[in-house]
């Protein structure tokens, strides 16, 4: 295992490492693909509005969150890429044989590195 990968998952490793941050990841796992806004996750694990920013903050400055806004609201969906390339690194940490990595197309490939540079602008009051 490259000390190149190992490097790679260990912010989202401490990232993960708080069970209020998994209770988020959850939730927005359970959302799907469409997201959802940071009210209704703060509203669903019971979590004050600054808290929540912390961590929401925390997880998309991974890469496993994605923010995107939608009118007046940042709404959350998870990174599958980045989500799948830690289980890849797990799975070769418990000696299992390497999982598939997924291939998107180019033109998804390109449009996925668009979304994280504008994703690094964001913040869940739109400013």
């Amino acid at each position: 295992m490259a000390d190149q990968t190992a490097q790679q998952q260990v912010p989202i490793l401490a990232a993960l490492a708080q069970a209020t941050r998994l209770e988020i990841l959850a939730r927005v796992a359970g959302a799907g693909a469409k997201g959802v806004a940071a009210g209704d996750i703060a509203r669903s694990i019971r979590c004050p509005a600054s808290t929540l920013s912390f961590h929401l903050k925390e997880l998309s400055r991974t890469g496993i969150l994605e923010a995107r806004p939608r009118g007046r609201f940042i709404i959350y969906s998870l990174q599958r890429d980045a989500l799948d390339a830690l289980a890849r690194f797990i799975a070769g940490l418990a000696g299992v044989e390497a999982l598939p990595r997924p291939r998107k197309p180019a033109a998804a490939r390109s449009a996925l590195r668009r979304a994280a540079r504008d994703r690094a602008q964001l913040s869940m009051f739109g400013d």
